[in-house]
């Protein structure tokens, strides 16, 4: 803090340094890695299907820019917002007028107030979610447990189900329902009710018994058809 007429501004610079921002770097690396996989592998596929040329092929880029959207939000979870949010909090506290306000019309308060730049509209975004926490703190607190809980609820299923394919020797059936799937994510359609697919087709495969928990952790929230599937099996296996 250089002098108090400067403590907006300041206040507003505060916000950058991101304590995720090597993690974040590394993180886009291994996103368009995975989208080149991604599309080497298909265009295998492509190519070796005599129904389909290089245009049928979609390479589900929304796949990259769901990732790259999760990517930047973790690294702006991990900016150091501490003394931007209590700054804003204390702000509100002591203007009479501004404490009776709407949480949009102290959004756009702070909107005024703060440089109208990138660093600036930054820390504005920061303030509304803190000031829209305020507000509303008991309905956050019961989305977010609602949330934890669903995901684990989830989890524990999915778990469950596997375990039953696999005691029903019905791995194999799994692994290729998984792999139809990702093609069909992939936009490749393959003939036949029961396709056989091809090994160089985009996905997560489950090993077997010591993979569940692995598995798990890295399809559920981002494939939710494989939940499906492995309902299905499971109940075809009683």
């Amino acid at each position: 803090m250089r002098n108090h007429g400067e403590k907006t501004k300041d206040m507003a610079e505060s916000v950058l340094p991101s304590t995720a921002r090597r993690s974040a770097r590394q993180e886009r690396r291994r996103i368009h890695q995975r989208q080149r996989a991604r599309e080497r592998n298909l265009m295998v596929v492509v190519r070796g299907s005599a129904e389909h040329d290089d245009g049928d092929a979609d390479f589900r880029e929304v796949f990259r820019r769901r990732d790259i959207s999760q990517m930047v939000w973790d690294r702006r979870g991990a900016d150091k917002t501490g003394s931007l949010v209590r700054w804003a909090g204390s702000r509100v506290d002591r203007d009479d007028s501004l404490r009776e306000a709407s949480v949009d019309e102290q959004i756009q308060y702070f909107a005024r107030l703060l440089p109208d730049n990138l660093i600036g509209r930054h820390a504005v975004q920061h303030i509304e979610f803190a000031l829209e926490y305020r507000a509303r703190p008991g309905y956050w607190r019961s989305y977010r447990a609602e949330q934890d809980a669903r995901r684990r609820r989830e989890h524990d299923q999915l778990a469950t189900d596997l375990r039953a394919v696999l005691e029903t020797g019905r791995h194999r059936e799994l692994n290729e329902a998984l792999r139809a799937g990702y093609l069909r994510q992939a936009g490749v359609r393959p003939c036949g009710a029961q396709p056989t697919v091809p090994v160089g087709a985009v996905g997560r495969l489950l090993l077997g018994a010591h993979d569940v928990d692995d598995f798990v952790n890295t399809v559920a929230g981002r494939h939710p058809w494989i939940l499906d599937i492995a309902r299905g099996l499971a109940r075809k296996a009683g």
